[in-house]
C-alpha cells in the first residue's frame, strides 16, 4: 500500500486543550517515516511566510509539509545520528568540535575529565542505546535509565551524576546548536551525594605516616600533602627550581604545575599559581632529595625511572596505601599475613584515609589561625568572593602562614615522634 508523503497530527501541548500541528514525511529510500517535525518550527527553519503557511490550521500545516518535503528532495539527504554517536564524537579529545572551541575560546577542559566522560558513555551509555535516534531521545527514557542504573547497583550516586554530566552535557550543546529541537536532559535531576566526608588524620597518625614511609620521595611527598596542603598532582611536578628565598633562611615555594599521566605538565586544578612557605623540615628533606635525584637535581623532585616524569601516582598512592597498613600492625607489613594486612586495609578504607586526606588536614589544622583568605593562599581553594588580590601572596601572608605551619603542623608532629 502506498504510503501518503506528508502526513499531518495534532499532538497536545503544556496549556489545557491546547494543541500544536505535526508533521513527518515518508522517506521512500528507508522506507520509514522521518522523525515528526512541528509545524511552527518548520515555519521558522524553511522561511515560510506565516500568512501563506499557517502552522496553527490542518491545511495550513499540510502546506508546511509539502514544502518541507520539497526542501528535503532538493538536497541530500543527511542521515540521522544515532545518541551513541553523537556522545562518542562530542567526548573525543582529538576530533571534538565542542572541544576544540572550548579551546578556542581560552576556556578550561582537561584531556583526563574528556577521557573520563567517554568511559561513562562506552560503559553505561552505549550498551543500554544501542539503536536510538539522537532526535529519539526524550526525558523519560534519560530518567529510566538512570534511575535502574542506581537501584540495580551499578553505580553509586557518585558515578550516576558523573553519568548524568556525560550526556547531559552533549545534549544541551546539541539543542543550542540546533541540531535537535529540545534538550531532553534539561530536567533530569541529580543524586544527592550519599558518599561519607574525606576521612584526616590525626597528629600521630600523620608522624607515624613520616616514620613507614622508608623511602625518602614517599616521605617527601607526605610532608608536601599534609603541612603544604598540596594535591598529590602539584607534588609530582615540584622541582627545586620552585624554591624561593623569600627572608634570610626562609624559604618558599612556587605552585604553578600539575602533572598528569595523559597530558604531562599542566597548570593546577583552577589554572592559579600560589606560593606556599616551607618549613625548615619539609626544605630539608627536599634538598637530601634533590641531591640524590638519579636524573639530576633540577628535574621532577618526586623522580621515577623515566627523566622526563615523576613517579608514577599509582606507585606513590601504594607505597603511601602500605605506609598506613605498616603503622596499623607496628612495622610488621612483611611478616604479617595476607588477612591481617586486608583487615588493616579495610579499617583505613572505612575512615577514608587516601593521600587527598593529607591536604584535608593540612586545611582542618590551619583554619582559625590566619584568616581564611590567607589559607587560600595555601591551598589554592577559590570561592566566587573571591578577587584578584588574594591570588598574590605577601611577605606577611608567608611569615603568617610559616608561623602556623610551626605551631599547628610540625610542632605537634615532632612531640608525637618516637625517641
Amino acid at each position: 500500500m502506498a504510503r501518503k508523503l506528508v502526513v499531518v497530527f495534532k499532538r497536545p501541548t503544556t496549556k489545557k486543550n491546547r494543541y500544536s500541528y505535526y508533521v513527518k514525511i515518508w522517506d521512500d529510500i528507508r522506507k520509514r517515516y522521518l522523525t515528526p517535525r512541528s509545524a511552527a518550527s518548520l515555519v521558522k527553519e524553511l522561511r515560510l511566510d506565516g500568512q501563506e503557511f499557517p502552522s496553527n490550521t490542518r491545511n495550513g500545516a499540510h502546506k508546511i509539509g509539502e514544502a518541507y518535503y520539497r526542501a528535503l528532495t532538493t538536497q541530500p539527504c543527511i542521515e540521522e545520528p544515532l545518541f551513541i554517536e553523537y556522545l562518542e564524537k562530542f567526548w573525543d579529545w582529538e576530533t571534538s568540535p565542542y572541544i576544540e572551541a572550548k579551546r578556542a575560546r581560552g576556556h578550561r577542559i582537561g584531556m583526563e575529565y574528556v577521557k573520563a566522560n567517554a568511559s561513562y558513555v562506552r560503559n553505561y551509555i552505549a550498551p543500554a542505546f544501542p539503536t536510538l535516534k539522537l532526535s529519539e531521545v526524550r526525558p523519560y527514557i534519560l530518567e529510566n535509565f538512570i534511575m535502574e542504573i542506581v537501584k540495580e547497583g551499578k553505580a553509586s550516586n557518585r558515578t550516576a551524576n558523573a553519568i548524568i554530566d556525560a550526556f547531559k552535557i552533549p545534549l544541551k550543546e546539541a539543542f543550542r546548536q540546533g541540531i535537535t529541537q529540545s534538550d531532553p536532559a534539561a530536567n533530569v535531576r541529580k543524586f544527592s551525594r550519599n558518599s561519607k566526608p574525606k576521612g584526616i588524620p590525626s597528629d600521630e597518625e600523620i608522624a607515624g605516616f613520616l616514620r613507614q614511609a622508608t623511602d625518602l620521595r614517599i616521605r617527601c611527598a607526605i610532608m608536601l600533602g599534609a603541612f603544604c596542603g598540596m594535591r598529590l598532582g602539584e607534588v609530582q611536578a615540584v622541582t627545586l627550581g620552585a624554591v624561593k628565598e623569600y627572608e634570610p633562611s626562609k624559604y618558599s615555594l612556587e605552585i604553578e604545575n600539575s602533572w598528569n599521566k595523559l597530558e604531562g605538565l599542566k597548570g593546577t586544578k583552577n589554572e592559579k599559581a600560589r606560593v606556599v612557605p616551607l618549613p625548615a623540615m619539609v626544605y630539608k628533606t627536599m634538598l637530601e632529595l634533590g641531591a640524590s635525584n638519579p636524573h639530576g637535581s633540577e628535574g621532577f623532585l618526586i623522580y621515577g625511572i623515566n627523566p622526563d616524569a615523576p613517579l608514577d601516582r599509582a606507585a606513590i598512592e601504594r607505597a603511601f596505601d602500605k605506609a598506613l597498613i605498616q603503622l596499623s600492625l607496628d612495622g610488621r607489613y612483611d611478616t604479617a599475613s595476607r588477612e591481617e594486612k586486608e583487615s588493616a586495609r579495610k579499617e583505613w578504607k572505612e575512615r577514608k584515609i587516601t593521600f587527598h586526606s593529607l591536604r584535608h588536614y593540612a586545611n582542618a589544622k590551619l583554619r582559625g589561625t590566619v584568616p581564611d583568605a590567607t589559607l587560600r593562599k595555601l591551598t589554592g581553594h577559590l570561592t566566587p568572593a573571591m578577587t584578584d588580590h588574594y591570588d598574590h601572596t605577601t611577605i606577611d601572608d608567608l611569615r603568617a602562614l610559616s608561623k602556623a605551619q610551626d605551631e599547628k603542623l610540625l610542632g605537634t608532629i615532632e612531640a608525637n615522634k618516637e625517641e
